[in-house]
């Protein structure tokens, strides 16, 4: 059935959508040639041997009479007369050249309706009354399945006939056209031979159809036709799925796409038809997911990944030869060739991620050879991408937790991309010794902080993890980058010791396991923040910032902690851990406000960060109190199953009225940040009520969780609205 229906699309497309493309663009340029006709007759109309003499009139012959007699009579004084004349006459303006007249709308439009669009509806109707005359033919058991098949090609035959015969009497645009509808039909005759008669095996089928791709393809070079050969091309892409993905080798079916994308790009080439590049590879990117989902078997992940290296190779080579090309298309398809990498490195992860030994070496060679080309060409950005392209999936592999027996591959895995990305950095230093770029500045401490959670992911369920050790090793690792860096550029020194700074707090904190963990990195972290903004040293408050990151995210996984049943509310570790940050982050908002008010250097990012993110936070020990408050009285006797219910309604009503002091407090400072973040907790509020509280709640519960949200929405709106009629007056 899909055979079926890509053959039905690529007879629509072959037959009605490309020619009509040819047509349109032939009759583009029929227009263009008959414009540039009527300029190079107006042009000689300019010349004076063949410009018509005016129609002189009664003054004018006068002054040409007295001029011949005078030039008659005294022949010497013939050009002091001229000249006398012509400054006693007036200046006329110069005479204006004829111009061709300007077709009208209602010419253009019939001209259009009568060479384009008439044409393009005819093909289509006999597209379409051959199909009902065929169908219904078929049904009425006129003629035997051979026939029927025979008949096909036969039409197409003649109509192929009928369209090099046009060509050949300077009708190329309707001959192209008839040429286009003559393949369709041999696509579709030979498609029924094969799949609905079974009157043809697959081996002559697929002989068939590439024999009719190759007539295109030559046809398409002889005519000059582009929309005949992006007709090839997607026939040639079609032919495997019209005879059956599902049988032969993929060997075949791989060494088949290749021999057709070299065909392509050669044509391509020949020509100059950057557009059918693209058309290869947007086909080539649709047909590998259906051959993955009908053909693909694991055993052939190899030879898989082989030919999708040829594929990517190619187009890159493509795109390196079209790099300078004036064509009008060539910047489109470079653009979309661009994206070859993404495409092979996804393609790549789908096919190697189940075999973990090529899995890892995949993102090892990645990685160097990536590195490499961002080095030699001193692409910061493409560094960057190319470490969160490798790191993600890594992260991802490592998250399921492989056997010990990958422990050790996964550990110098990371160690690798890591230290490929550390040896770019200093190189580029020593190279360049410029200032570093924004993606340098993220990339440093990404690589550091990234490879030691990489690091603790895989090692901390065997028995190679030793509590503080890792980030312990690797802190004393990026102190002496560092001060292999800082003989460079001290400049570079100082992010590489950011790093040095955090992972020694982490090894710091790793000992003390626990509620301190996220006291004592949070309290240095402001220690820092205070410190760079008394002594305007950006980097300390940087650290500071990746310190406060790495307690929140400490904080985070307290909060989701397993609840006791010897649990009080409020006053509790992970509650009392909570309001500690918020406290924290608070100090550190207003450390920043306090500088901008002394008229030294503002920050108005960090400030606008720091308070959104407090506020943020003070929301989870919040909703985390509520859900352990409802969760110890769940078992009861007094409240039950209605528990969970009165929980999310709580839930819901403490959202919207947070949200309606922030509104409040944003109008009250001043603030528009604080506004904005009161906003998205309002829209987070409505979503969860007629999601979560609809479709758990009873009739009761929702009704109050409607009415709490709707007062709470309603009272913002109304600050809105008084902030908005106060705005006036305050302004006069």
């Amino acid at each position: 059935m899909l055979g079926f229906l890509i053959a039905i699309i690529l007879a629509l497309l072959l037959t009605v959508v490309l020619p009509l493309v040819a047509l349109s663009r032939a009759a583009a340029a029929r227009d263009a040639m008959a414009r540039l006709e009527r300029r190079i007759a107006a042009l000689e109309d300019q010349l004076p041997h063949d410009r018509p003499a005016p129609r002189p009139s009664d003054d004018t012959s006068i002054a040409a009479a007295s001029d011949d007699r005078g030039a008659t009579t005294h022949p010497t004084a013939a050009p002091t007369t001229a000249t006398s004349v012509a400054q006693s006459a007036p200046t006329s303006p110069p005479h204006a050249p004829a111009t061709p007249p300007r077709e009208s709308t209602a010419t253009r439009l019939e001209a259009r309706i009568g060479t384009r669009w008439m044409l393009y509806v005819g093909v289509a109707a006999l597209v379409i009354g051959v199909g009902l005359f065929i169908r219904y033919a078929f049904a009425s058991q006129w003629v035997t399945p051979p026939l029927r098949v025979a008949f096909g090609g036969l039409a197409g035959a003649l109509v192929f006939l009928a369209g090099r015969r046009a060509v050949t009497t300077g009708h190329a645009r309707f001959g192209t056209t008839l040429v286009g509808g003559s393949i369709s039909i041999w696509y579709l005759a030979v498609y029924a031979a094969l799949n609905l008669y079974g009157l043809l095996n697959a081996v002559v089928g697929f002989g068939l159809l590439v024999s009719i791709t190759g007539l295109a393809a030559a046809q398409a070079d002889r005519l000059r036709s582009q929309p005949l050969a992006t007709v090839a091309v997607v026939g040639g892409f079609g032919t495997p799925f019209l005879v059956g993905v599902t049988t032969g080798s993929h060997l075949s079916l791989f060494c088949y796409t290749t021999l057709l994308l070299g065909a392509v790009v050669y044509l391509a080439h020949r020509r100059d038809w950057p557009s059918l590049n693209l058309t290869s590879f947007l086909l080539t990117g649709l047909t590998v997911p259906v051959w993955h989902a009908r053909l693909y078997r694991p055993d052939a992940y190899l030879t898989t990944e082989l030919f999708f290296t040829i594929y990517a190779a190619l187009f890159l080579w493509v795109l390196h030869r079209m790099r300078r090309s004036s064509h009008p298309q060539a910047r489109w398809v470079r653009l979309a060739l661009w994206t070859t990498p993404a495409w092979y490195h996804l393609a790549s992860l789908w096919v190697l991620t189940p075999h973990r030994l090529a899995f890892l070496v995949y993102l090892i060679i990645g990685t160097c050879v990536g590195v490499f080309l961002s080095v030699r060409r001193e692409g910061m950005w493409t560094r960057l991408l190319l470490w969160a392209a490798v790191a993600v999936p890594l992260f991802d592999w490592a998250d399921s937790r492989p056997d010990q027996s990958w422990l050790v591959p996964a550990a110098v895995t990371w160690l690798a991309v890591a230290g490929i990305h550390v040896a770019a950095q200093v190189e580029l230093i020593r190279r360049v010794r410029a200032r570093l770029h924004a993606a340098d500045i993220l990339l440093v401490p990404a690589t550091g902080l990234g490879l030691f959670v990489g690091l603790d992911t895989v090692l901390a369920p065997s028995r190679y993890a030793l509590t503080g050790l890792v980030p312990a090793v690797l802190a004393a690792a990026y102190a002496g980058v560092t001060v292999a860096v800082r003989r460079l550029d001290p400049r570079a020194a100082r992010h590489t010791l950011s790093v040095t700074v955090t992972l020694g707090v982490v090894a710091v904190a790793a000992l003390l396991e626990g509620a301190w963990t996220p006291i004592l990195v949070a309290t240095q972290a402001a220690g820092m923040v205070w410190i760079g903004l008394r002594e305007e040293r950006t980097w300390l408050r940087g650290v500071g910032a990746l310190l406060l990151a790495v307690a929140i995210m400490r904080l985070l996984a307290i909060q989701f902690d397993p609840v006791p049943a010897a649990y009080s509310v409020i006053l509790n570790r992970r509650a009392l851990l909570g309001f500690f940050v918020v406290a924290v982050l608070g100090y550190v908002a207003w450390l920043h406000a306090r500088t901008a008010a002394d008229g030294r250097q503002t920050h108005p990012v960090a400030l606008a960060t720091a308070v959104v993110t407090a506020n943020v936070l003070m929301l989870v020990p919040l909703s985390t109190e509520i859900y352990a408050f409802w969760e110890l009285r769940a078992t009861g006797p007094r409240f039950g199953s209605n528990a969970e219910l009165i929980r999310q309604m709580m839930l819901s009503v403490t959202w919207g009225a947070y949200a309606a002091a922030l509104t409040a407090a944003g109008f009250r400072l001043g603030y528009a940040p604080i506004r904005y973040l009161a906003i998205a907790v309002f829209g987070v509020t409505v979503v969860k009520v007629f999601t979560v509280d609809f479709s758990q709640l009873d009739s009761i519960y929702r009704i109050l969780s409607s009415i709490a949200l709707g007062l709470l929405l309603m009272g913002a709106s109304y600050l809105y609205q008084r902030h908005a009629a106060s705005a006036p007056e305050a302004e006069s």
